[in-house]
C-alpha cells in the first residue's frame, strides 16, 4: 500500500506549480508549513519504523529489526482475495478516511538514512496531505489541501501555518485518483513474521523493481507495517499509526487562511491575486549558474514594495 507516495505526489504537484513561478523552477524548496490543523487522530498508536522483521525470536535472544529471514510462505491462489487487496479496496472505496504513518529509509548496514511522518485525509473530492521528512539533520515540512472547484477543476493550496496563508494553483485533473484501486502483483504469499517480538499475519510479493514487499496486518485486517527490501540491500519501512475509515479528522477544510492564487499577467510575468482581486507583481532574482532563487520582490498595483508583507512567500523560495 503506497498511500504515502500518493500523498507525496499531491505535495509535489503543488510545490511544482509554485516553483513554476520562477523562470526555471529551481528556487523553491523551503518549508511550506504544517498546515496547522494536521494533528493526530486521537487514537494514534505510537508505532515506529524498524529496518525489517525480527531475524529470530527475541525471546530466544535474537535481534529485532534486522535482516529479514525467510519464513515459511504459502502461495495465495487468488491475489484479489488477499488481505492486501481487501484492505486497499476498503480505503480506496471509502468516501472519507484518515491515515497517519511514519517512514524511514535504511542503508545496507541497517543504519537509518532518513525518516518522516505522513498524514493523508480524504472527504469526497477534498484531500489533505502533510509530510515532514528529515535527512542530513534537515527537516522539510509541507501541507496541501486540494478541492474540486465549482467549474469542475481542482485547486491545490500549499499551506503556510505561521502566516495562516494558502498559495493556490488550479489544475484540470484530480490530485489523487481514487477511482483506480491499488495495482496488484501477479503472485503473493501469506506467512507470519514477528516485529518487536509480536507476531503478525503478513503477505509478501516481489514488486516490479525486484524489491521484496512484506506487509504485516493488525487484528482488524489493516496494514501495520510495510517493509520494502531492495536488491541492493537498502530498505524502506512504513509504520501505520492510524488508519480510520469514515472519518477525516476534520482535516479536509481550510478555515481562517488568506488565499492567494498564482497567475500570469498580460506579459506572462508571475503575479499573486488575493481573494479580493488585488494583484501583486512578483520578481525573482536567480543565480545564473545554479538557477537557485537568491531574492524575491513583491509590489502592489501602485508599484509599492510590499515584500515584507509576504515574508512567508520569500522564505519558501529562498529557504
Amino acid at each position: 500500500m503506497r498511500l504515502y507516495k500518493k500523498a507525496a505526489a499531491v505535495l509535489l504537484a503543488a510545490a511544482m506549480a509554485v516553483s513554476m513561478m520562477t523562470a526555471c523552477g529551481g528556487g523553491a524548496g523551503g518549508n511550506g508549513g504544517n498546515g496547522g490543523n494536521g494533528g493526530n487522530g486521537g487514537d494514534t498508536e505510537i508505532v515506529v519504523p524498524v529496518p525489517g522483521p525480527d531475524t529470530t525470536d527475541p525471546d530466544q535472544g535474537g535481534e529485532t529489526g534486522g535482516t529479514t529471514t525467510q519464513p515459511e510462505k504459502t502461495k495465495i491462489p487468488d491475489v484479489t482475495k488477499s488481505q492486501y487487496a481487501q484492505s486497499s479496496k476498503k480505503i480506496y472505496n471509502s468516501n472519507e478516511f484518515y491515515v497517519q504513518a511514519a517512514m524511514a529509509d535504511y542503508d545496507a548496514n541497517k543504519t537509518k538514512t532518513s525518516e518522516g511522518q505522513m498524514i493523508l485525509a480524504r472527504k469526497g473530492t477534498d484531500v489533505y496531505a502533510k509530510t515532514a521528512f528529515t535527512q542530513n539533520s534537515k527537516t522539510q515540512e509541507h501541507a496541501v489541501f486540494a478541492e474540486k472547484t465549482n467549474d469542475g477543476k481542482y485547486a491545490s493550496s500549499l499551506l503556510f501555518e505561521d502566516a495562516k496563508t494558502a498559495l493556490k494553483s488550479i489544475r484540470n485533473d484530480p490530485p489523487m485518483d481514487f477511482s483506480k484501486e491499488e495495482e496488484l502483483p501477479n503472485e503473493m504469499y501469506r506467512t507470519t513474521v514477528k516485529v518487536g517480538g509480536k507476531e503478525y499475519y503478513a503477505e509478501t510479493y516481489t514488486d516490479k523493481n525486484g524489491s521484496e514487499q512484506i506487509i504485516c496486518f493488525d487484528e482488524n485486517g489493516m496494514p501495520k507495517y510495510q517493509f520494502s527490501q531492495r536488491k541492493d540491500g537498502t530498505s524502506e519501512t512504513t509504520a501505520f499509526q492510524t488508519i480510520r475509515i469514515g472519518n477525516s479528522n476534520n482535516l479536509c477544510q481550510v478555515n481562517g487562511y488568506k488565499a492567494y492564487t498564482m497567475e500570469n499577467d498580460a506579459e506572462g510575468k508571475p503575479i499573486l491575486v488575493d481573494e479580493s482581486g488585488n494583484k501583486y507583481k512578483v520578481t525573482f532574482k536567480l543565480d545564473e549558474t545554479t538557477g537557485v532563487c537568491t531574492d524575491v520582490k513583491v509590489e502592489n498595483s501602485n508599484g509599492e514594495n510590499v515584500t515584507d508583507d509576504f515574508a512567508w512567500f520569500v522564505k519558501y523560495f529562498k529557504g
